[in-house]
């Protein structure tokens, strides 16, 4: 291409976009700026004020409504999860076939105080009326549930006799009653006969 075009191109092309240099367009967008607070100031401060809470309330329910799904799908999903969680603890049990309560009863007996061995014999006993309740004996407390069993339904109603008397003995003598682990042993050892007669253990 001649140079010489080049120059004569470059000496006639405008620095600048006329529209950046035209007054009528700036002027314009001045008109623009005012007519919209013109507009503001014709309603007063009550129509801009109710303008800007009307938009703050609607985006405030548009959140509420979506915190409330959230909400709804993680509580359904906690008590999905809660359900399961005791089922699985059900059948865990079931399936082990244990006896929880003998078990803490053992577990108080082998404690090295003697309180805990005196609350083994209590348990036992609780145990033990728990089940002559659960036969329709008849009776206030154990003593007169014992009282009312006809003869020969209870071949173990001797031993049970015996290991209520020292439950007795620890509820009405408290620290006074001194017993020790073997007596606690002997004593479980015979709620351990009326509770395998009775079906408690097997």
């Amino acid at each position: 291409m001649d140079p010489n075009a080049i120059g004569t191109q470059l000496l006639t092309k405008p620095l600048f976009d006329p529209s950046f240099l035209n007054l009528d367009y700036w002027f314009g967008k001045v008109l623009v700026i005012v007519n919209w607070f013109k507009g503001i100031h014709a309603g007063g401060p009550v129509y801009f004020v109710s303008y800007v809470l009307s938009l703050f309330g609607i985006t405030m329910i548009i959140y509420c409504l979506v915190r409330m799904v959230e909400i709804a799908y993680e509580e359904d999903e906690h008590l999905k999860h809660a359900i399961h969680e005791y089922q699985d603890r059900h059948n865990d049990r079931a399936n082990s076939g244990r006896n929880v309560r003998w078990e803490h009863i053992q577990e108080l007996l082998n404690a090295p105080s003697s309180a805990e061995w005196r609350i083994a014999v209590m348990e036992a006993d609780s145990v033990l009326e728990g089940l002559l309740e659960a036969r329709d004996i008849p009776g206030a407390g154990i003593g007169e549930r014992l009282k009312n069993i006809p003869p020969g339904d209870l071949g173990s109603i001797q031993a049970a006799w015996e290991a209520h008397l020292v439950r007795n003995r620890i509820a009405h003598e408290g620290s006074e009653f001194s017993l020790s682990q073997r007596d606690a042993r002997r004593t479980i050892q015979l709620y351990e006969v009326v509770f395998r007669e009775l079906g408690f253990l097997s």
